[in-house]
Order: C-alpha cells, then sequence, then structure tokens
C-alpha cells in the first residue's frame, strides 16, 4: 500500500456538506466543509478519491455509470445516471416537467430527483476540478470498492448487516478501523464515515499503482470510475 509519507484523501458527501476521510503519515484524521467548500478538502500535495460524478456530459450518457451497474449485480439501483451538465445546471427547484423534458432531448431519457438533488454538489466539485486539471482528484463508488475488497456486493449500507460487513472490509487493511471510525466528526452518518474510508482505500490504490478503472482503458478526459 501507500508509503506513510503520502498525503491521501477519502471524500464523502453527508447531510451538511462532506466529509474527508485524510491519510498523512501513516495516520488518518477527519475534517468537514459545507457543499461550496469542497475545495479546502482537495489539497494540491493529495490524490482525493471522493464518491460524485466527475467528468460532466453535454449530451448523452456517461460509459462508467452503465459500467458500475453490470458490476453491482443485484444492487444495479445502488448506481444513479449522472444527467447532462445543462440538466443538473437548471437547479433542484427546477420544474419537474422541464427538467424531464430537457434529460429526454439530450439523453433519450428522464432525471431522477436524486440527480437534481445532487447537482448542488455535483457543479461544486465540477468547479473545482475544471479550475485545478492538475489537482489529482478521481471519482470513486464506495460500493465498488467494496466489493473490490471482499469479492462480493455487500448488503445494504444502512442496514446492521451491511455496516458489519464494511467494517470487516475496511479491516483487512486498516485493523484498527473502529478506532479510527470513532473519531468521527460529530454529525456525521456511520454510512457516510465507511464509505469516505472507502474512497480512501481506492485513492490510496491509485496512488501505488494498484488500482483499475471502468471503463479500463479510458481516453483523456473521458469520464471513469477508479476501484
Amino acid at each position: 500500500m501507500a508509503a506513510a509519507s503520502e498525503h491521501v484523501v477519502g471524500i464523502d458527501g453527508y447531510p451538511a456538506g462532506w466529509v474527508a476521510a485524510m491519510w498523512t503519515g501513516g495516520r488518518i484524521t477527519w475534517a468537514t466543509a459545507p457543499v461550496a467548500g469542497i475545495d479546502a478538502l482537495c489539497p494540491a500535495d493529495a490524490v482525493t478519491g471522493i464518491d460524485m460524478p466527475l467528468g460532466l456530459l453535454d449530451r448523452g450518457l456517461r460509459e462508467c455509470d452503465a459500467l458500475a451497474r453490470h458490476e453491482l449485480v443485484g444492487a444495479a439501483s445502488r448506481v444513479f445516471t449522472t444527467p447532462p451538465r445543462a440538466v443538473l445546471e437548471l437547479g433542484p427547484r427546477a420544474p419537474n416537467d422541464r427538467a424531464q423534458r430537457l434529460s429526454r432531448e439530450l439523453t433519450g431519457q428522464g432525471v431522477s430527483r436524486q440527480a437534481l438533488e445532487l447537482g448542488p454538489r455535483i457543479l461544486a466539485l465540477d468547479a473545482v476540478f475544471r479550475a485545478h486539471p492538475e489537482r489529482r482528484i478521481i471519482e470513486v463508488h464506495p460500493e465498488l470498492s467494496f466489493a473490490a475488497m471482499t469479492g462480493s456486493v455487500l448488503d445494504g449500507k444502512k442496514s446492521a448487516r451491511g455496516v458489519g460487513q464494511r467494517l470487516a472490509a475496511l479491516a483487512s487493511w486498516l485493523p484498527d478501523v473502529a478506532a479510527v471510525v470513532g473519531t468521527a466528526p460529530v454529525g456525521v452518518p456511520i454510512d457516510d464515515a465507511l464509505d469516505a474510508l472507502a474512497a480512501l482505500w481506492s485513492a490510496r490504490r491509485l496512488a501505488v499503482g494498484t488500482a483499475y478503472t471502468l471503463p479500463a482503458d479510458p481516453a483523456p478526459g473521458t469520464a471513469h470510475m477508479t476501484i
């Protein structure tokens, strides 16, 4: 795995904004930021994995979303379809008929309410990603990360079984995971803290060259997920 001196970050969204698990010098610390403050959690010297779409299209659908659903057999609904930029820019309060009409025009299908609600987060991250192409910010999907850790798709992340499975999976590379989770910021739900650690796991794999991507060999500038 990554050398102790490397700076690696895993980020997930939570109700109040973003939560980040930050690996520095072999130690994990936590940080949070509001939605508009995502820039502060993506340092220039780090590999940052984040559970949020990167690489928005003007038209059509992202291949990596379809590939991720194919990987998560029996749990494809855990991957939402990322709308084109223009649809997200309508905002979550846009009239539903307007959003659906534009989505069908650009993709051939409608848009979910979940995707529209996530629009401000996606666009805040997109602004940082586009303004700082030199930063190593990668898109991850915790469900794919956990499946890669264990070799199977886990139970739902809000169920007791699912939480237990995720803690066991993380313990395979982070033996003190219970203590680490115990220092998570007040107000951060357990599933979001575990997802941030899963994002950190994938970012660390990229840092040492053991990660793979969906699609497997993405063209430069093409949206992809790192596992």
